[in-house]
């Protein structure tokens, strides 16, 4: 039953539709028929119609002519074609990336980035990130300990680079990233709150500064259904 508040009734449906979705619903899921959530949700024929044209609107689902309506696969498209953190890249399309959670480790063993920044001791930033409040994507970033004092008692932004610009004078000018396909781990399942061995991209990437002196590395993991990597190529 829906509130009379002062909330259009097809705005409050859309709004618990959505969370619906978001909590019960898969990628090409059938969601109910009209004539279900119409009596489901004591509203007219058209406050549900509506409230699904505004998901549609939203690319949150597809109608289907004579099938029904399905949860649409939604994917993010990052260009990868110009430096910047996948936070940065996103906001400039109005896509806002949370961090659910986030932890610090110093590395004083051997470890393979210690050869690549060309370090003693490393420090590793995990991060898991949301989208619109759904589990996303989870960011390792590794940096010489040296080069970030203090980073644990500073960090407060959203945004890494844009933070190391500000606080470390630190601005990277060039990398080499990988991109591959690999199963999730149960950890990774766990933390994005999918099942194991689900679809998931890895980036790896190797900053550089304008000395060409390698600064950071980074792996970004994150859901397979929800992004795209666009890459230009010209001849």
């Amino acid at each position: 039953m829906l509130n009379k508040n002062g909330i259009p009734l097809y705005m409050q449906l859309k709004e618990k539709l959505f969370e619906d979705i978001k909590t019960n619903y898969k990628v090409n899921d059938i969601i109910p028929a009209e004539r279900n959530l119409e009596a489901q949700y004591k509203v007219s024929r058209i406050t549900v119609r509506k409230a699904i044209e505004e998901l549609e609107r939203d690319n949150v689902v597809i109608k289907k002519q004579g099938r029904g309506t399905f949860v649409k696969e939604h994917k993010i498209l990052y260009d990868a074609n110009s430096l910047g953190s996948l936070t940065q890249r996103l906001s400039q399309q109005n896509h806002i990336l949370t961090t659910k959670s986030i932890s610090f480790e110093i590395i004083k063993g051997e470890h393979f980035v210690k050869d690549l920044l060309k370090c003693d001791t490393l420090l590793c930033i995990r991060r898991t990130k949301l989208l619109k409040d759904i589990p996303f994507a989870i960011m390792i970033n590794y940096f010489d300990l040296e080069t970030v004092p203090d980073i644990d008692k500073k960090l407060n932004l959203e945004s890494l680079y844009s933070f190391l610009k500000k606080e470390y004078n630190i601005e990277l000018y060039n990398a080499e990233e990988t991109v591959e396909a690999k199963a999730a781990t149960p950890l990774e399942a766990q933390k994005l709150n999918i099942d194991v061995n689900s679809p998931l991209l890895s980036m790896e990437r190797l900053s550089f500064d304008k000395h060409n002196k390698a600064i950071e590395y980074s792996n970004v993991i994150i859901k397979a259904d929800m992004y795209k990597h666009k890459i230009i190529l010209s001849n």
